[in-house]
């Protein structure tokens, strides 16, 4: 199983991850972020149901600045450090558009 999330980098327009993988890209961000930051996003890693579902423009912004920041931590991993990159990219291309950021 996996998450998946729209207005990726793909040719299908996705970002994917396996659940692992996810809950330990969750771990780092959980690490190397300022509580408040850290706060703000925690919902996405607390996989009490399958699915998040969509997220608004503006809070894919404010999504994508918190992923921006984790990606450059020194402390974060350079392979994770640039699958982060790519999320952020993701959440950047839907605030820009207006449209809604799908996690599923």
């Amino acid at each position: 199983m996996s998450v998946d999330i729209s207005h990726g980098s793909t040719q299908w327009g996705t970002e994917t991850l396996s659940y692992s993988a996810f809950a330990n890209m969750g771990r780092h961000l959980a690490h190397v972020l300022p509580a408040s930051d850290w706060r703000a996003i925690r919902f996405l890693f607390d996989r009490k149901s399958d699915v998040v579902g969509l997220i608004g423009p503006q809070q894919a912004g404010v999504i994508a600045d918190i992923f921006a920041k984790a990606a450059q931590h020194p402390k974060m991993p350079r392979e994770l450090a640039d699958i982060v990159r790519r999320w952020a990219a993701a959440g950047y291309r839907a605030h820009g558009a207006g449209e809604m950021w799908s996690w599923s």
